[in-house]
This record gives C-alpha cells, sequence and structure tokens, in this order.
C-alpha cells in the first residue's frame, strides 16, 4: 500500500493566472469588462462627466461587472469557476518593509487557490490635450505591471482608460508616444478580434525579466 508521506509537497512559485485560465478565459474576462461598461452607459442614476472621480467610476463599473460576473452560466468554463472580482484589492507580493501598506490594485479577478495570483485592471482618467494624464497612464498604469508592484503573478492583466474629453484615437497616439519611452516589446495594438476600442502591448518584466502582456481598454464617456 502506498503511502501518503511519500507523495512530495511542491515548493513551486503559484501558478500563473494567465496560463491557468488560458486564451479563452482572458477573453471571457475582457467580453464581462465590456459588457458592464454597456450597463453603466444605460444606467440612469449614474452620471458620468469630466470632474468625476476615477475610484467613483470603477465602482460603478464593478457593480455591474459583479452582476454580470453572478449572473453568467459558466458551468462549461471550468478554470473560471474559482474567479471571484474584487475592488481595491492589496497586492502582497510588493509589500514595503517597516510596516507600510501593499500596493492596492483598482481592480481584479482572484483565484483564491493561487496565493496571491490575479488578473487585475489598473483604471485612468484621460482627458484631451492632458499631458499630465498621459503620464500617469504609462508611469502609474503600465509601469507599476512591469515593475512588477502589480499582478506580478500573472503575465496578463489589463489598464482602463476613461476618456473623459476628446477622442479615442488622439488620445492612443499619445499614449504611444509615451509607452515608447519605456521601451516595450511591442507598442499599442488594436486587438482585431474586439469591436471595442482594444489594444494589447507586450512588455519585460523587471522583477523576473520575462514577457507580459497588457489589454488596454478604452471606455468613451464622451460620446
Amino acid at each position: 500500500m502506498s503511502s501518503i508521506s511519500n507523495i512530495a509537497i511542491s515548493t513551486t512559485m503559484p501558478q500563473d493566472l494567465a496560463l491557468k485560465i488560458g486564451i479563452s478565459g482572458i477573453n471571457e474576462i475582457l467580453l464581462v469588462f465590456w459588457a458592464g461598461l454597456n450597463c453603466l452607459k444605460k444606467d440612469s442614476d449614474v452620471y458620468i462627466n469630466p470632474t468625476t472621480e476615477e475610484d467613483d467610476i470603477t465602482l460603478a463599473w464593478y457593480q455591474k461587472i459583479q452582476l454580470i460576473w453572478d449572473s453568467r452560466n459558466r458551468a462549461t468554463t471550468i478554470c473560471l469557476n474559482n474567479l471571484q472580482p474584487i475592488h481595491q484589492y492589496p497586492d502582497n507580493t510588493m509589500k514595503k518593509k517597516k510596516g507600510k501598506k501593499a500596493p492596492t490594485i483598482d481592480f481584479c479577478f482572484k483565484d483564491w487557490q493561487t496565493s496571491n495570483s490575479y488578473f487585475g485592471a489598473e483604471c485612468k482618467n484621460l482627458y484631451k490635450n492632458d499631458k499630465t494624464k498621459i503620464k500617469r497612464y504609462v508611469k502609474t498604469g503600465v509601469e507599476n505591471f512591469t515593475s512588477g508592484r502589480y499582478g506580478s503573478e500573472s503575465s496578463e492583466n489589463s489598464i482602463i482608460g476613461y476618456i473623459l474629453s476628446g477622442d479615442i484615437p488622439t488620445i492612443v497616439q499619445a499614449l504611444i508616444t509615451e509607452i515608447s519611452t519605456t521601451a516595450p516589446i511591442s507598442n499599442l495594438l488594436r486587438e482585431m478580434k474586439y469591436t471595442e476600442p482594444q489594444y494589447k502591448s507586450i512588455h519585460l518584466q523587471k522583477l523576473d525579466n520575462k514577457d507580459i502582456v497588457l489589454h488596454h481598454l478604452f471606455f468613451d464617456f464622451v460620446n
């Protein structure tokens, strides 16, 4: 009779969540992101204007996502059954010493079976001709992922740009210019499998020199 004591216990790093749920899982999450936006725009009780704070938009959007996620039939997508949407999630993988709090990502899908691994969404307000917000999108958005500060245990994550003035093509072009200063492997490219304004960039994560993919979704609150 075999003994359970003979079974080796794995001490490897937590499983990459993006690899675990696969392309279909990532696609499912991104489609729910867009569905949440459509519900948000239809809600007459939610009014978003150029002065609306990022956190307020994110919370309203998250509430729509949570309802959609809980109501969807995912019986055929077994790998997603353990995922749950979470608002304002602290990432303990890069927690600072001396009592400083862990950095907090705006929103994520968390898999409780893989330690601190999650599919994250960092959200940023964007405006026409506002270079400060463009730089902030890259500095505290893109670079938070490339440094490993956010989502270091998943090779794919996302950044959500809330367009509050101007138009998406102009703002995307400004982002391409700013992202180029970070030496990306691949700058913003339109993901043609989506009809929505969704882009993808590829970067080298400084923490462990692995390639990471960032999905950029642009939510138009102007039109």
